[in-house]
């Protein structure tokens, strides 16, 4: 068996200097302040996928915000109280020289450039985050850090994002009576019925204290229910309905 030729059309990695780069005049991503956020996360950590360029125009088909997020940095930036980059500067210690970035020369027409500049910026091509997951790799950099506040992840951005993502899973575990039994006569319809909830770990202490508090406190009738957690929560309701 022969392997399939590889892609002709587009080389291997290359490298252009940004002031060589043409933007595409007709891409349909706007960029703003997000580009100095963007330049100061490729300055604390390292510059990742190149840009994707038209050979014989040297158009941009992917790539417009890192673009100008590089000029940027070679005007010079402050990240963290100290001043970096600079006209010297190196995008990668496998760079040329100073302002060269990596790029990948594709040979397409002008047609085909669009259609894959469309394509990059498409949300009907892109996957949809995990929130949960989302929140479980920020922790690593901490809640109040700038790295975190520039990515758009400040520590309200997160916790709307639990409260998001708990509400998904309330929604998800939450099934109507009708739904679930069908609409069963009032007396063979379970007695019983489970809740889920999600907390956010600054919240979970809270519930659980007053949890504690209401089995402390409540006078509950085991003939109805056995289970203390769900006796307290029914008794902090009846607590919050009469005011």
């Amino acid at each position: 068996m022969t392997k399939s030729a590889p892609n002709a059309r587009a080389t291997a990695l290359d490298w252009a200097h940004v002031d060589d780069l043409r933007p595409n005049p007709r891409n349909p991503r706007r960029h703003g302040q997000e580009v100095m956020r963007l330049a100061r996360s490729i300055l604390r950590t390292a510059w990742g996928a190149p840009i994707v360029a038209q050979r014989s125009t040297k158009r941009i088909i992917g790539g417009h915000g890192r673009l100008e997020a590089a000029k940027e940095i070679l005007a010079g930036i402050e990240v963290d109280g100290e001043l970096r980059g600079g006209h010297e500067h190196l995008f990668d210690k496998h760079a040329p020289a100073p302002g060269m970035v990596p790029v990948r020369w594709v040979d397409v027409s002008d047609a085909e450039a669009d259609a894959m500049t469309l394509a990059d910026n498409a949300r009907a091509l892109q996957g949809v985050d995990d929130p949960l997951a989302i929140v479980e790799m920020a922790q690593q950099f901490g809640r109040e850090s700038e790295t975190m506040r520039d990515l758009g992840f400040d520590s309200s951005s997160l916790d709307a994002i639990v409260k998001s993502a708990g509400d998904q899973v309330i929604s998800a575990n939450t099934v109507s009576e009708d739904d679930a039994f069908g609409a069963l006569p009032e007396g063979e319809r379970p007695e019983f019925h489970a809740m889920t909830f999600t907390l956010h770990d600054s919240q979970l202490e809270t519930v659980h204290r007053a949890i504690e508090q209401a089995k402390a406190d409540g006078d509950f009738d085991p003939s109805i229910n056995t289970n203390a957690n769900a006796n307290a929560l029914v008794h902090l309701a009846e607590v919050y309905l009469r005011g």
